[in-house]
């Protein structure tokens, strides 16, 4: 159990130098800026963006000389353990045993601006009941160490890193012959030592991970296939339908067939496919608010929605009963948050960032019994997509190339293929020309692309979609300033044929149905203007 003792918003003044930040519990300390920090004997550089983890009793030094204006955040708090239970009562005791190293640091990662996100949450009053914003800082922070986890560079958490390596090739292979042994010797390490650090850092063993994700793949097929028994265990890795049926009917409570045959949910949460269900004509019950799961773009569209992350297990076991949670499988690596979930009710986990956009509509569409509101919504994308695009034929040139990228605040560049951001708009929804080395090194292999500043010019197309973080100091403000001290976009810049059209992450970082929609029309409206000014 986790209880927030702090949550401090600090604002450091342009003519300040040093500031000083007392850790009286474990904490968690970002700012919109970068500064150098001193604790103990330690020197270091905080890069904005990055968040550093301390134990108490200490002390943090920060030093930032610009004169400049930007904001410090502070979380501290406490872990609890639960140490006796009886019918009575429960006995919770203070521990550390799950907290990372003090000292801890994260990378540069996508992970930076959702700790962010989490962090200015938990800073947020609200006016709810003590039992409520316990129960939502408990979440909210249960989460924010997890992602932190993930985002702790690598040589200060190995451990953590090839797990996670781990995990990434079980979720994408589970329908080969998988064992401990073959997974161990791919880490690196023996079974026996690999078994326990597994256990450590997911929570279940190797083979619960594995049958788990192959429950969830079976779960999938049998919701939106005609497959067999048989042929759905080939495709999970087992070897017949019986096997399958036995483990499904241990896993679930109920056989493969009652599964497929129950009727489909009507009151649905979800983590992440919010918009895809909106498109369809479903209102979800129940859905994360956080920016990365719900665009702001979509935010109106929701009505008497419960917040996933605001209300606790308890409360919303006690709201009428939620028949099915629709999950992302990026929450295999977030054990505790789908763990939450499965007390509220039944799972079903999804590939997220891997399928065609419009075919996670269909999946979806065929999951919750709406396949035809699934096509007619393609229909109207697909129609919508073409009359934006003719919008366009004065504004790009034959033969001009348009490319998708976004920028994290240590320069780290990255080029998404379809499944992210809103990178399949630009590509195949309104077929626009990428850069010949994106479609070699990104939308051919399928694959993210991560660049140094200093490999731009060999991918920045003409007409150039820039995704940055719009919170406080983030680049999306005074963005072509901020670019031009940068001499890798300082050059791109100063070729008079590129243009760079700037996008906020937080409208950008989904790209659910809905999403995908209101982003079309945004990215050729900001196209067109700042083509149009350009001109004159």
């Amino acid at each position: 159990m986790l209880v927030l003792t702090n949550a401090s918003v600090i604002p450091w003044e342009a003519a300040q130098q040093i500031g000083f930040i007392s850790i009286e519990s474990p904490s968690l300390v970002t700012c919109t800026a970068t500064v150098n920090f001193q604790y103990g004997q330690v020197h270091g550089v905080l890069h904005k963006g990055q968040t550093l983890f301390l134990y108490p009793p200490c002390s943090l030094e920060l030093i930032h000389t610009p004169a400049s204006a930007f904001t410090v955040y502070h979380i501290g708090f406490l872990e609890y353990g639960l140490t006796k239970e009886s019918h009575e009562k429960r006995v919770y005791e203070l521990t550390s045993e799950n907290l990372p190293a003090h000292g801890s640091k994260t990378g540069a990662s996508s992970q930076g601006f959702r700790i962010l996100a989490i962090i200015q949450e938990l800073t947020d009053k609200r006016s709810g009941s003590i039992q409520t914003e316990e129960a939502r800082s408990h979440f909210l922070l249960c989460e924010l160490l997890e992602l932190f986890r993930l985002a702790v560079k690598p040589a200060t958490e190995m451990v953590d890193s090839v797990i996670r390596d781990a995990l990434y090739y079980i979720n994408h292979h589970y329908g080969d012959h998988l064992t401990r042994e073959d997974i161990a010797r791919m880490t690196g390490f023996n079974a026996s030592y690999f078994s326990r650090f597994f256990q450590k850092q997911v929570g279940r063993s190797f083979q619960a991970h594995l049958t788990r994700v192959r429950m969830d793949k079976a779960k999938q097929y049998l919701l939106s296939t005609q497959a067999t028994l048989n042929e759905i265990a080939l495709l999970v890795g087992y070897a017949d339908g019986l096997y399958l049926s036995r483990k499904f009917k241990q896993s679930t409570g109920i056989s493969p067939s009652e599964y497929r045959l129950q009727p489909r949910a009507r009151r649905i949460a979800t983590v992440q496919y919010t918009g895809d269900l909106l498109a369809l004509g479903v209102q979800p019950v129940a859905a994360s608010f956080l920016p990365w799961a719900l665009s702001s773009l979509i935010q109106d569209e929701l009505h008497d929605v419960i917040d996933l992350d605001e209300h606790g297990v308890e409360e919303l076991l006690r709201a009428e009963p939620i028949d099915l949670i629709i999950a992302p499988d990026y929450l295999y690596y977030l054990p505790h948050k789908l763990e939450q979930l499965e007390r509220i009710s039944q799972v079903i986990v999804l590939p997220w960032n891997q399928l065609d956009r419009l075919e996670t509509v269909r999946l979806i569409g065929r999951i919750v019994g709406r396949e035809q509101a699934a096509e007619d919504w393609i229909e109207h994308y697909t129609t919508r997509a073409r009359t934006e695009s003719d919008r366009l034929k004065d504004f790009i040139k034959p033969g001009e190339t348009v490319g998708l990228y976004e920028l994290w605040e240590d320069g780290t560049i990255c080029i998404w293929n379809a499944t992210a951001r809103a990178a399949y708009n630009v590509y195949y929804g309104l077929h626009l020309t990428p850069h010949p080395n994106i479609l070699r090194d990104v939308l051919e292999p399928d694959n993210h692309q991560y660049i140094e500043e200093d490999q731009l010019t060999e991918y920045a197309a003409d007409h150039m979609f820039l995704v940055l973080p719009a919170h406080e100091g983030g680049l999306y403000h005074d963005s072509a300033d901020k670019l031009s001290e940068r001499p890798g976009w300082h050059k791109v810049m100063n070729n008079g044929n590129r243009r760079i059209y700037p996008l906020q992450l937080e409208q950008f970082w989904c790209n659910d149905a809905l999403s995908l929609e209101k982003q079309l029309e945004l990215m050729v409206d900001i196209l067109i203007r700042e083509n149009s000014v350009k001109d004159r």
